[in-house]
């Protein structure tokens, strides 16, 4: 397995929907064995749009690369219909510096004052793993990004479930840290009673250092995805239903933290993260998210002056968020249609919003909420590196609002059937249609 980071640029016609684009130019660009892991959409210049993706090359003749030839992006699935169960689903992208979201799990508070709104909101470990806090609501369905992509694009259903049975693979190179993350194991299991008690040190080296990409994102790479997929078939054979994994994190300097600390630069070690976790979901289909152990002791202080920062100063191996994330993770079902979906499942007919930051539309999530009509509310508060903004991409479902508060009466409304028109002045007269 290899695992790369590339950008190409794709032109758009004017009458295609956003992600019917992109189906096609991955179509053109992709090679034989090749599979695109997370890619977005970084720059709009008129109709030409720079992609930027990570691609996992693979083995054709290993056991795993059946399933890597099922490539979602290619076959999107509409919505069939409004079901009244309405869910939401909450975008907070790593790796491009959000202004909520950018540090550890400062867009909870957000998170939980959307969930209060629907009947449940679906969103990604980013949103709310802080070190040893995780505070999401309990209607907060936690999926990692890449099998929330595929059921964004009707690929995967979402079971909920009482409880999780948590395997933890930790890398070779974290065994200084080994006693940290064994008591934050027991922990989990004696205070909140989370069947976490299986954990594997992983016999290789995996390798892991963080990239930036052109347009300033934090991604990575792995030199050795093949030691994390051995972990993780030994760990499901032991039983578990989700995975959690820690790692140890190469080629972050004092000063990529200072500037990230002082909201110049994204988390490095976001992009590399979402990678790891994209690999697994993709090949295993189950719950999982990763943690990073704290490769930063000795290249900065702890802060005391960015609350925002301060849940990383208050632990070692970060990871008590993630199991207290996974102990009640949906379970992942694959899909044949959403026109008939099994009636016990959570499906893309149960979202009625889309909530992301607005100068980032260029994700699966956003593009999707296109695809299928869905209200797709931007954020202007939630600022980022990027300039992916409506105005570039003219989407005609897209609600700006200023914050996380006025998008909250958005999906309210959106909830209730109140037209957002009504909530308005002036308030528009009826048309006459000839």
């Amino acid at each position: 397995m290899l695992i790369k980071n590339e950008s190409f640029r794709v032109f758009r016609q004017e009458e295609e929907t956003w992600l019917n684009c992109i189906s096609l130019s991955f179509t053109k660009h992709l090679k034989s064995n090749h599979y695109p892991l997370r890619f977005a959409i970084v720059a709009v210049e008129k109709n030409e749009i720079v992609l930027e993706t990570t691609i996992l090359e693979y083995d054709p003749q290993q056991s795993y690369s059946q399933g890597f030839k099922n490539i979602e992006i290619l076959h999107p699935r509409r919505k069939s219909f409004q079901d009244s169960f309405f869910g939401v689903v909450q975008i907070i992208p790593t790796g491009i510096r959000c202004e909520f979201g950018g540090f550890a799990g400062d867009a909870c508070p957000s998170t939980n004052l959307l969930a209060a709104t629907a009947d449940f909101l679906v969103t990604h470990p980013n949103a709310v793993n802080a070190s040893e806090i995780n505070e999401m609501a309990q209607n907060v369905l936690y999926v990692e990004g890449k099998s929330l992509d595929d059921f964004m694009l009707g690929h995967l259903g979402l079971r909920q479930v009482t409880s999780n049975k948590i395997g933890t693979f930790v890398d070779s190179l974290g065994i200084d840290y080994l006693n940290e993350v064994i008591n934050t194991l027991n922990a989990a299991c004696a205070v909140k009673g989370l069947d976490s008690s299986m954990y594997m040190l992983l016999q290789e080296e995996l390798g892991v250092k963080i990239a930036w990409t052109e347009s300033g994102c934090a991604v990575g790479t792995v030199l050795n995805p093949e030691a994390i997929v051995k972990g993780v078939e030994k760990l499901i054979a032991h039983g578990v239903t989700a995975v959690g994994g820690v790692s140890v994190i190469h080629g972050v300097t004092k000063d990529m933290f200072d500037q990230h600390l002082q909201g110049k630069m994204p988390n490095p070690s976001g992009g590399i993260e979402a990678i790891i976790t994209h690999l697994i979901s993709k090949i295993f289909r189950i719950p999982t998210a990763h943690a990073p152990l704290p490769y930063y002791q000795d290249i900065k202080e702890k802060d005391i002056y960015n609350p925002r920062a301060s849940a990383e100063f208050i632990s070692t191996p970060h990871y008590f968020c993630v199991l207290k994330g996974l102990a009640k993770a949906p379970h992942l079902i694959p899909l044949l249609d959403l026109d008939n979906p099994p009636p016990h499942l959570i499906t893309l007919n149960h979202i009625g919003a889309v909530v992301v930051p607005a100068s980032c539309l260029g994700g699966i999530p956003a593009l999707v909420a296109e695809f299928s009509n869905i209200p797709l509310i931007a954020v202007r508060d939630n600022t980022t590196i990027l300039n992916v903004t409506n105005e570039k991409m003219h989407m005609k479902n897209v609600i700006e609002v200023n914050s996380y508060l006025e998008a909250a009466g958005v999906v309210m409304a959106l909830r209730e059937g109140i037209s957002l028109k009504s909530l308005r002045r002036p308030i528009e007269c009826v048309k006459r249609v000839q």
